[in-house]
Formats: C-alpha cells, sequence, structure tokens
C-alpha cells in the first residue's frame, strides 16, 4: 500500500520522506505544499554583460625539474620524504625531476605548495622569448 509524503525529523533535519522511511524519524506537523513549476516571464531587454577579462594561459616552467630538485634539496628532504609528503611514489618524484614525467596539475600545484616554488609561467612569456627554452 502506497502512502503520501510525510513530514519527519530525522537527526535534526526536516525532510519529506514516503511512509516506510518516516519510521526512521519522528513526525513533524505541517501542511506539504507540491511546489509548482512556474515558467519566469521573459523580460524584452538584455542585461548588459561583464566584460570579458581574459586570464593569462599558463604553461609549466622549462626548467620545472631543475627548480624542484633545488627545492626539495633546500629544504632538506629525500625524493623518498617528499613523495611521503605529497602522498606519491618516490618514483614519480625522480621521473619528474629528470624530466621524463611532466606533472599533471594535480601535481604541480602539491609541488608548488609544498616547496614554496612557482612552477608555472603564463604563456606570453614563453612566447616572448623572456624565458631561455
Amino acid at each position: 500500500m502506497r502512502t503520501g509524503p510525510n513530514k519527519v525529523e530525522i537527526d535534526g533535519a526536516i525532510m519529506v520522506v514516503c511512509g516506510g522511511c518516516s519510521k526512521l524519524g519522528r513526525s513533524v506537523g505541517g501542511a506539504i505544499v507540491r511546489e509548482t513549476h512556474v515558467r519566469p516571464i521573459q523580460a524584452s531587454f538584455r542585461p548588459a554583460q561583464a566584460p570579458v577579462v581574459s586570464e593569462p594561459e599558463y604553461e609549466m616552467d622549462p626548467d620545472y625539474n631543475v627548480k624542484i630538485r633545488q627545492a626539495r634539496e633546500k629544504m632538506g628532504l629525500s625524493q623518498e620524504d617528499l613523495g611521503r609528503i605529497l602522498n606519491e611514489k618516490p618514483s614519480v618524484i625522480r621521473m619528474v625531476e629528470s624530466k621524463k614525467l611532466k606533472p599533471d596539475a594535480v601535481l604541480t600545484r602539491k609541488l608548488m605548495h609544498q616547496l614554496k616554488v612557482t612552477l608555472l609561467v603564463p604563456l606570453s612569456e614563453l612566447e616572448g622569448g623572456k624565458l631561455g627554452a
């Protein structure tokens, strides 16, 4: 037998549940109002659009492996220590430092945060030749 929705309090939250689930909480009074979907009124004007601000695109610093190794050594950490801190395998740290593996966005952020280094540079600086590639 199917019953209508019931308003109950379960673990401090007021919820509308089926009859079977209403046994899991304390019944609370109050009418259950079903909401009807109302179409929004269409306006004849368009709101002013915010100016498009282009954020600079970033690319990995060509010398990322050197920066990572130097920062790790400056902090007195072994590759195993850094791997443990970042929850990465030491082999991943070795491959990144030997430039056999380019870190993904997540690993890049973890490295930048832990080692306090900047590994991303704006594309405009790379294209402009400001960094030695």
